[in-house]
């Protein structure tokens, strides 16, 4: 690990001088509560102190680097650091956080790295009682929050060095940060248990990580409808014939970053629902999905087809129903309809183009 520039790699992000940021408070809050911790930090280490930019369960700011359990973590960058019980640990046994007043016992950090492989922190969680690890799920989860950081920190460095990007497009990004951790804070109040709750997180963050992914291969310009639709559908393809999943490929147009967000959310939130009473719930459905333009105004439908036999045909009244009813219309500035009948269901929502097409 080459300090000197591990320690420029930290200083380009900015973060020691921006002060809080509520969207990496909301990563702290779900690693807490995702991996049933007390504390959770998002931390940074510069040449002497361990910074916790992001913090849930106590109002500790800081420390010093030599004490940091993250100071180790960063040691070995492609790995998550777990201490089971520090107390029988030779590294920590000694260590004032643990025999002191914080009393650790548990640790877990997954590294903060950058592209260019430089690790300048972590996304850690830390118990008062000692664990035997971390479940593979658990892993996961605590990887794909620490990746969720070091997209948003890419996606703003990214802002500041194209000249091509302007002021309006920093606050729609921004924007979109807090609209995802708010979305992830709700999906948290609507579930029952933990690892549902871990289940729905690695959905939306594998769906947003692959829109981030097409924007950035644009220059966070603009993305394609079609491409967009075909790979947050692309999962839930990979074991069904082809012709069970359709996408329109004719009249495709550019998304916005902001048009990108709210419609892998809508897209994502109808295949999620296909999957459970739906379509794709049975050995024969079939999803259809287009679109139309009547002037201003972008027309979506998204159509299933199936036989539902005996069961009866309800709407949810879950946080799903609310993002597709609700939330998804409200951002586009349109309207939406949700309606069954005995060979399925039907979901249309209009959209101001200007709210959701690149300019």
């Amino acid at each position: 690990m080459n300090e000197a520039q591990r320690l420029q790699a930290l200083h380009a992000t900015g973060l020691l001088q921006s002060g809080n940021e509520e969207r990496l408070d909301r990563i702290a809050r779900l690693a807490a509560y995702g991996l049933n911790a007390k504390v959770a930090f998002v931390s940074l280490l510069d040449g002497d102190t361990q910074h916790f930019k992001a913090r849930h369960g106590t109002d500790l700011t800081q420390t010093a680097r030599g004490i940091a359990f993250c100071d180790h973590a960063i040691r070995n960058p492609d790995e998550v650091l777990i201490v089971p019980d520090a107390r029988l640990d030779p590294r920590f046994a000694d260590n004032p956080l643990v025999t002191g007043d914080m009393q650790i016992r548990f640790y877990a950090g997954q590294p903060l790295v950058t592209r260019d492989g430089h690790a300048i922190g972590t996304v850690c969680v830390i118990d008062d009682a000692p664990r035997e690890g971390l479940g593979e799920r658990e892993r996961a989860v605590l990887a794909d929050l620490a990746e969720t950081v070091m997209v948003g920190i890419a996606l703003s460095q990214q802002i500041e060095d194209l000249s091509v990007v302007n002021a309006e497009l920093k606050h729609r990004m921004g924007n979109m940060y807090a609209h995802i951790g708010s979305l992830v804070s709700l999906i948290g109040r609507d579930t029952p248990d933990k690892d549902t709750l871990i289940h729905k997180l690695q959905e939306k963050i594998a769906s947003f990580g692959r829109m981030q992914q097409l924007l950035a291969d644009q220059n966070w310009k603009s993305v394609g409808m079609t491409e967009l639709v075909e790979n947050v559908l692309a999962s839930y393809r990979s074991d069904r014939p082809s012709h069970r999943i359709t996408v329109q490929q004719e009249a495709d147009f550019l998304l916005s970053p902001r048009g990108a967000f709210v419609v892998t959310l809508m897209i994502g939130e109808l295949a999620t629902n296909a999957v459970k009473h739906g379509a794709l719930s049975v050995e024969v459905g079939e999803i259809g999905f287009g679109w139309s333009t009547d002037g201003d105004v972008l027309q979506f439908e998204w159509r299933e087809q199936f036989d539902r036999g005996d069961r009866p045909v309800k709407e949810g009244r879950g946080f799903g129903t609310d993002i597709l009813k609700r939330i998804v219309p409200m951002d586009m500035r349109g309207t939406s309809e949700l309606s069954f009948g005995r060979d399925g269901m039907q979901y249309r929502v209009s959209a101001r183009t200007d709210r959701i097409t690149a300019s």
